[in-house]
């Protein structure tokens, strides 16, 4: 191996090493831990991860390690040391969503409803100037009888 692979190498292990300590630089740390967050933990180019396959083998063990611990603790609410509130923050994201679609349906019905009372309104109005326009036409009007 030529030295910069074998410092790329070394530089995914120090990633992977993070973040299975739960502490990385570069990237979250809650979520499931993949061979994608290794890569742009160590600042590499997308897939580069994948011209090592000696550390692919030896990291894909351990990742998958990682999870089942990981998703164990979940499902038994123990604590693994890292985050797990992303599952509690997108609970609350989608809590807040459905609050403001009820606000948004409330407020559309009520502006149907203001819309519906202001067409009838502007009806009756449009109604009663027709009136008073045949009222004042009518008025003017006068036939009188010429006398022969």
């Amino acid at each position: 191996m030529t030295r910069s692979l074998i410092l790329t190498e070394s530089r995914l292990n120090e990633a992977l090493e993070r973040l299975l300590k739960g502490q990385p630089r570069y990237v979250k740390a809650t979520g499931k831990l993949t061979l994608n967050k290794v890569n742009n933990e160590a600042k590499l180019g997308n897939s580069y991860i994948h011209k090592f396959p000696k550390f692919l083998a030896q990291a894909k063990p351990l990742i998958d390690e990682y999870n089942l611990n990981r998703d164990k603790s979940i499902v038994t609410g123990l604590d693994v040391g890292t985050p797990l509130s992303e599952m509690d923050g997108l609970k609350a994201a989608l809590i807040r969503e459905r609050k403001l679609k009820e606000k948004y349906r409330l407020e559309r019905d009520n502006a149907i409803k203001a819309r519906k009372l202001l067409e009838a309104q502007l009806s009756k109005l449009a109604y009663r100037v027709y009136e008073l326009q045949e009222n004042q036409l009518n008025n003017e009007i006068v036939v009188t009888q010429f006398k022969r």
